[in-house]
């Protein structure tokens, strides 16, 4: 196409410009004299650092040369130019244009105006998965990565996907009998210790296997072409479930295996390596501040304590004994503790604990009870979800007598900041507590703040933001089927309108 391009704009400058054509058989006639050898000189435009001395037309011109100065030939020379010089001159003329063009194109910079992708995606984005366009800065092969991310205000490990997935013809063909899909699983191992891989429990569906190992399968289809263009979410693991052996520095591997529908997986690894497709792993460093699994069954039973005496505390929070708190917390210790526990004496773990509770009640009532030591031992010694487990248990405790008092709903408020808990989650947990007792002690200056949890650090503003969502989920509950919950829903409902009105929202 250059080609006849450039022959066309040729034709046309000789047509349409008289200098052009002057120039053009001056070019002629030095190109000619020059072959013919009646000149020793070379043009300017056709030496070698010139920019048509092209390595082609170099080639050519040295050919020229040699006929020129070869005295032996078998042939006449002269004749020979004679009959090629039509030829000859047009053809350099042309490739002079030809490069001289491709020297003009190469000196103007490339912009690459493809903008790339950010790496957050959304719900929305992690189904529509299949978008690879091939670009300059893909990967030869799918690629996982793991980023921290916060979704509906929990946080997650996602683990991202990105290149292209290179099923082999031959696995193609396999997969027809499985519905053209393939079994795509993630697992994660602890490999701190290199001579000793370990893989993390999981005690949650969906995100655990048969063998209670952590874990997360999907089945997606087979084909040829089918990539990730962009990091997007493949797997997705609450922060929470991911609980390694030991507290600390770890560094786990993410292994994503894609294998035939059938197969199977023991300790985290395909059993039958026939059923493997292919797999891609990554590394995270994690910095594991709680204790691990392995560590939370060693602090299990002290940690069971703390627990009860933070319990008590509740219980004695009116400076006087909550019996049915009491009750609700020996109700605990059977299901929670002796229950799950059938291999140890129930005699003797029933004495130890009634000792403790007796103990712990007289300790609060000489003020000798460090509660700061407590939840100080309970966040060194438990793992989030199990502080989530324990404040559980404290608003079981509150509302056992159908009650809140204005000094328990301080106790638990407090508690829970200490205990490091979302409070927006726990200002959830407390709404269900709320909604199903009868009485809500009388608020005053003192304490209607405290109903809705509010720090000494919140503005006018966030105070605002709070009480509209509390009225939100207030007022839906106006309508309840349950007479207990429609009547508290009316008080709490009345209560955040009042100081709507104090905040000026």
């Amino acid at each position: 196409m250059k080609f006849f391009i450039s022959i066309l704009f040729f034709i046309l400058s000789l047509s349409l410009n008289t200098n052009a054509q002057e120039e053009t058989k001056n070019f002629e006639k030095e190109v000619t004299d020059y072959i013919e050898g009646k000149t020793d000189v070379r043009p300017d435009f056709l030496k070698t650092d010139n920019a048509i001395g092209d390595k082609k037309i170099q080639e050519m011109l040295d050919k020229a040369d040699r006929l020129i100065s070869s005295k032996n030939s078998s042939y006449d020379t002269t004749d020979f130019l004679q009959k090629l010089k039509p030829f000859i001159v047009p053809l350099i003329v042309v490739l002079y244009l030809i490069f001289k063009s491709d020297g003009d194109s190469k000196e103007k910079p490339k912009t690459n105006t493809k903008s790339k992708n950010s790496r957050n995606r959304t719900d929305d984005e992690y189904n529509n998965e299949w978008n690879y366009d091939d670009s300059e800065d893909q990967f030869d092969s799918i690629k996982i990565s793991i980023k921290e991310q916060i979704y509906e205000n929990t946080q997650m490990f996602d683990i991202e996907a990105k290149g292209p997935l290179n099923f082999t013809k031959d696995q193609i063909e396999q997969s027809e009998k499985e519905n053209e899909e393939a079994k795509f699983s993630c697992y994660v191992f602890d490999i701190t210790d290199k001579d000793n891989e370990i893989p993390l429990q999981g005690l949650t569906d969906p995100y655990k296997d048969e063998n209670y190992l952590l874990s997360s399968t999907r089945n997606m289809k087979v084909g040829l072409g089918l990539a990730y263009n962009d990091w997007t979410p493949m797997f997705r693991f609450p922060k929470s479930i991911i609980i390694p052996p030991n507290r600390g520095q770890r560094i786990l591997k993410f292994v994503v295996c894609v294998s035939k529908l059938k197969s199977k997986f023991d300790q985290g690894k395909i059993k039958n390596k026939k059923d493997l497709y292919f797999e891609t792993t990554t590394t995270f460093d994690l910095n594991f501040e709680q204790p691990g699994y392995l560590e939370s069954e060693i602090y299990e039973s002290a940690l069971n304590e703390k627990i009860i005496q933070l319990g008590m505390a509740v219980a004695y929070s009116e400076k006087k004994i909550n019996t049915s708190g009491v009750e609700a917390i020996k109700s605990w210790i059977n299901t929670e503790i002796l229950w799950k526990n059938y291999l140890i004496d129930e005699t003797e773990e029933k004495v130890k604990y009634s000792f403790l509770l007796k103990n712990t009640h007289e300790l609060l009532k000489k003020n000798k009870l460090s509660l700061s030591e407590i939840v100080k031992e309970i966040n060194f010694k438990s793992n989030i979800s199990r502080r989530y487990d324990a404040m559980n248990l404290l608003l079981n405790i509150a509302g056992s007598d159908d009650r809140l008092s204005k000094e328990e709903d301080k106790l638990l408020n407090n508690t829970a900041r200490a205990l490091e808990l979302n409070l927006e989650r726990f200002q959830q947990m407390k709404t269900s507590t709320i909604a199903n007792i009868d009485t809500i002690d009388e608020t005053n200056e003192d304490n209607e703040d405290t109903i809705f949890n509010f720090s000494k650090d919140m503005t006018d503003a966030d105070k605002c933001k709070k009480l509209r969502e509390e009225y939100t989920r207030w007022n839906r509950q106006t309508n309840n089927s349950n007479e207990k919950i429609r009547n508290q829903a009316r008080k709490m409902v009345e209560l955040t309108a009042n100081l709507r009105k104090k905040y000026n929202c």
